[in-house]
């Protein structure tokens, strides 16, 4: 049964899945802790044209729903584009049986994407292939250099407490020590998922209502953003630019970065300031800068 909105509606949010947790509260918050997301990829992300509804299905007992629904909550609270609503597996196995893995296993974590209509975008199930192939890679490398181990291939209630011990030791470093590694190539996995979604020029005619039917193109605007390099106000400055380019493509015919220094991020559309730092405080939204576009193609000849 695809799900409705009314369906998507009675999730959680991330706040709400993490207050009934009961189990793994405390590695989760360590993941959000050390967790870094290069300003590029957070700006794929920012770059959406519109917001996407996310339908999560988790459980709290579960290493890769712990691992990583931090990342996607993360991308969700910078970009503002992503709206999450969480479902537990074991109490929604209505949603669960649509999004097997392999057809057959109930695999969590499941991220399914879907645009304004509800039309799915693309799914992310329990972790990457090359995480899992990593992680055996390494596990084969504990063996090999820690015989006393015994075979790889012995089922854990076959081991002595003091050989499963040290194996659950040796596994939960390996596994901290790639986490970096792993972290990446979950944020690349979901960041190709929402490659595919494409910004619609809206503004890209005259309103043809307006105009008498003419289908006449507007006149591109040109758009500098002037960043104080010093103070490190680099990421936000290619988060906007790529914010401006995924919403509206050809209609800025130029795009100029401009390192300054002096805490500048100062906002030129045409020429004409449209936002400072001095004057108007902090960075502006995206969505305010993408306002003063539209304004000047509206007026542009």
């Amino acid at each position: 049964m695809p799900v409705t909105r009314d369906r998507l509606a009675q999730g959680m949010s991330y706040e709400q899945f993490k207050n009934q947790m009961t189990k793994n509260r405390e590695r989760l918050e360590a993941n959000e802790r050390r967790l870094e997301i290069d300003p590029t990829d957070l700006a794929a992300f920012q770059g959406l044209p519109r917001p996407l509804d996310v339908l999560v299905i988790a459980e709290d007992w579960c290493g890769d729903v712990v691992d990583n629904l931090p990342i996607l909550a993360r991308l969700a609270a910078e970009s503002g584009k992503l709206n999450l609503k969480v479902f537990l597996r074991d109490q929604n196995l209505d949603l669960i049986d649509q999004y097997l893995k392999e057809g057959k296993y109930r695999s969590i974590p499941v991220f399914v994407f879907f645009d304004d209509q509800l039309n799915e975008i693309g799914r992310f199930v329990e972790r990457p292939n090359s995480v899992t192939e990593r992680r055996a890679q390494k596990r084969r490398e504990i063996f090999a250099r820690h015989p006393e181990l015994g075979s790889p291939d012995t089922p854990p209630d076959q081991l002595s407490d003091e050989i499963r011990g040290m194996l659950s030791q040796a596994i939960t470093a390996m596994r901290e020590e790639i986490k970096p590694i792993d972290n990446r190539e979950v944020v690349q996995a979901l960041r190709e998922i929402v490659s595919s979604v494409k910004a619609t020029p809206a503004y890209g005619r005259r309103d043809q209502a307006s105009e008498g039917g003419s289908d006449q193109l507007k006149k591109p605007v040109k758009v500098a953003i002037t960043y104080c390099s010093d103070c490190g106000y680099q990421p936000q400055a290619m988060a906007l630019a790529n914010a401006l380019l995924g919403e509206f493509q050809l209609l800025v015919s130029s795009l100029e970065l401009i390192p300054w220094f002096n805490g500048a991020f100062d906002v030129s559309v045409n020429g004409e300031l449209v936002h400072s730092m001095y004057r108007d405080g902090g960075f502006p939204a995206s969505e305010t800068i993408a306002r003063a576009i539209r304004e000047r193609l509206t007026t542009a000849g």
